[in-house]
């Protein structure tokens, strides 16, 4: 379980206190430790993410500052006085000496705004690793997306130019006859050149989209990548984002230092024994005291009162960050869902166009293997076709693309717990 009490997590304006404390102390571990059955997928991209060394540096973060927390809140020491020396009176003379134990005393309040301020740096912890988290999947799984999209218009590509092979066998049918013309067979050859420097650009961005996705997961160049995944569109609640969890800690930290700073402006307090002996001819005589002590915090007020205006200040501008966080969220999924319509409407489109620019090339195809057409150039109408057709394809495959990274980007707002090894060890 998380330590400490955390804020507002995404919620709306109008919180007060009450509610504030009910959302980081009830809402927070749930957000932690119980993700919902929506967002189960995705094992194996969320594996590489956990064992990714900055998401191991975040954990060890939270871990030392859990550590902290046997610190908080802790009592002065005492404090031992002893002093020897001698004492001189008229006729007389002899030695003396006093001992002294003085307890200070925490300022009211102090421990325990301390206490919760260490909770609270746990919250925080624990909530940047749900936050790196989920933006170190959203980052890998669009690297993955957009390799997948080079990959898939290098395939286009490599067809293309794979049809070529029978324009050319056409063409050189008609070169033989006598009917054809060097100039269609140069322009055919600079259309296949083009191709396949498109071709060899694709293959580069799919490297280098894998090689980012392989250097945020921490993999070595051999290792295999995971396959991508997003989380389902549903599942995705404003009021579980991390970010949230976030403002909400920072929101409980904040109440912290404005008890602390309240805690600041008290007097310190001490209290104390001491017992001194004066060596006389006469004979000792003791003296057994208890002392109390207390500071005039004539100036400590002032600058308490500054301290506790500020740390106000923190706790409302971390209420409008998990407002904000809300407003990102919504959007991110509004972005998500047009982002898959245009995929779908641009499939369809693709598809009828494909039919279509197919029919129109199987009739100049075999125009190219003859010598009619009449004054046209059947080859140069034929790479028309071609451009059209990879046109339209590259677009259905880019927004398909597009779709897959706005889908990837929601793992940014899924709570730190649909990754399998979270703060607490599980493997």
């Amino acid at each position: 379980m998380m330590h400490g009490a955390g804020e507002q997590a995404g919620a709306g304006p109008g919180f007060g206190p009450d509610q504030w404390r009910w959302v980081g102390r009830a809402l927070l571990p749930l957000m932690l430790l119980s993700p919902p059955a929506a967002l189960a997928g995705g094992t194996e991209l969320l594996q590489a993410v956990a064992g990714a060394p900055a998401l191991e540096a975040a954990r060890l973060r939270a871990e030392a500052a859990r550590e902290r927390l046997g610190a908080a809140g802790r009592f002065p020491d005492p404090e031992v006085e002893v002093m020897a020396g001698r004492m001189r009176m008229a006729g007389d003379s002899g030695p003396m000496w006093e001992v002294g134990l003085t307890q200070p005393l925490p300022k009211p309040g102090e421990r325990a705004a301390d206490r919760e301020r260490a909770a609270a740096l746990v919250s925080m912890a624990e909530a940047e690793y749900a936050v790196m988290a989920g933006e170190m999947a959203a980052e890998a799984a669009m690297a993955l997306a957009e390799a997948a999209a080079a990959q898939a218009r290098a395939a286009e590509i490599r067809a293309q130019i794979a049809r070529t092979a029978d324009v050319r066998a056409a063409l050189d049918a008609r070169i033989a006859s006598g009917s054809g013309r060097m100039a269609e067979l140069l322009a055919l050859e600079s259309a296949v050149a083009r191709m396949r420097l498109m071709l060899a650009q694709e293959e580069r961005m799919a490297a280098d989209a894998q090689e980012e996705a392989r250097a945020l997961l921490g993999l070595r160049p051999e290792a295999p990548l995971p396959a991508y995944a997003a989380p389902d569109l549903e599942a995705i609640d404003p009021e579980r984002a991390p970010q949230g969890v976030l403002a909400a800690a920072r929101g409980a930290e904040a109440r912290a230092m404005a008890r602390m700073a309240r805690a600041g402006g008290r007097p310190m307090t001490a209290v104390g024994v001491r017992f001194a002996r004066e060596e006389e001819t006469m004979g000792s005589k003791d003296t057994f005291a208890i002392a109390f002590m207390a500071e005039i915090p004539w100036r400590a007020r002032g600058y308490a009162r500054i301290e506790e205006r500020a740390a106000r200040a923190e706790q409302r501008a971390a209420m409008a960050d998990a407002e904000a966080v809300r407003h990102r969220v919504l959007a991110a999924k509004g972005r998500a869902e047009r982002a898959a319509r245009l995929a779908d409407a641009a499939a369809r489109l693709a598809a009828e166009t494909r039919q279509r620019l197919d029919a129109e090339y199987a009739a100049l195809l075999r125009a190219a293997s003859t010598a009619g057409m009449g004054g046209e150039n059947p080859v140069l109408m034929i790479l028309e076709i071609f451009e059209n057709r990879t046109d339209s394809d590259l677009q259905r495959i880019d927004a398909a693309a597009a779709a897959q990274a706005a889908h990837a980007a929601l793992w940014a707002y899924a709570p730190v717990a649909f990754f399998t090894k979270n703060l607490f060890g599980t493997p």
